[in-house]
């Protein structure tokens, strides 16, 4: 009678350590680790590493069907008042520039506000009348542009123009220094950008930019731009 007592508390025991076993392989079972992240550094992580855009992207940057048409060899001033007060258009074509805004190269005065590198890799540029009147401007990086494009040296020359002054992060940064700008027109779609002009009007791409530290911008002449643009197809 004991040996049967015996055994069957054996019995038990084994059963219970089986059963124990059980739950602890469940327990240290390896989990997949949780990776932790800062959303504002993924975003600066982001732009550091050189995405490139989309909309209008071939109008940007100088590699869209009607790049031949842009008048590169004259520049023409205006204001940042004049330029919000043209009509908004009513479609933005993707592959085709809006004549004559985006045929032209415009120079202006103003303010150069604040500043910040984008996800796609432009320096969004907000620039201020002192009147109430602000637009963009966008610089693109020359690493998303077409080697075909008429604009590259231009934008080229900016960058490193800028580059040569500030340091951007894909956080605004206050610079409140006057500039002269020259840039192609160019019409955005409105997404609530921090600076946009009422009709979407921007100079973009910027091929030359002149920071005045004395208080009054002066205008310079537009680098020169490699390229023939009447070889291209219209």
């Amino acid at each position: 009678m004991k040996r049967r007592i015996l055994w069957a508390l054996v019995l038990l025991f084994l059963l219970a350590f089986t059963g124990g076993g059980s739950s602890s392989a469940a327990i240290v079972r390896p989990q997949q680790p949780q990776l932790p992240g800062d959303r504002s550094e993924a975003a600066d992580q982001e732009a550091l590493n050189g995405s490139c855009g989309l909309e209008r992207w071939s109008i940007k940057t100088g590699t869209d069907a009607n790049a031949g048409l842009i008048n590169l060899l004259s520049t023409t001033q205006t204001t940042i008042a004049s330029l919000t007060l043209l009509p908004t258009p009513t479609t933005l074509p993707t592959n085709n520039r809006i004549q004559p805004t985006e045929t032209t190269v415009f120079q202006l005065h103003a303010t150069l506000t604040e500043y910040k590198l984008e996800p796609d890799s432009d320096y969004h540029l907000i620039l201020s009348d002192g009147s109430g009147n602000t637009m963009i401007s966008e610089m693109a990086s020359p690493a998303c542009v077409g080697s075909s494009s008429v604009l590259l040296s231009g934008i080229q020359n900016a960058r490193s123009e800028f580059d040569a002054r500030y340091t951007t992060t894909s956080s605004f940064q206050t610079a409140n220094v006057p500039v002269t700008i020259t840039g192609v027109g160019f019409f955005d779609f409105l997404h609530g950008q921090a600076g946009v002009a009422p009709n979407g009007i921007e100079l973009h791409a910027v091929l030359d930019i002149q920071f005045d530290t004395s208080g009054t911008p002066t205008p310079t002449p537009v680098p020169t731009l490699t390229g023939t643009p009447t070889t291209y197809l219209r």
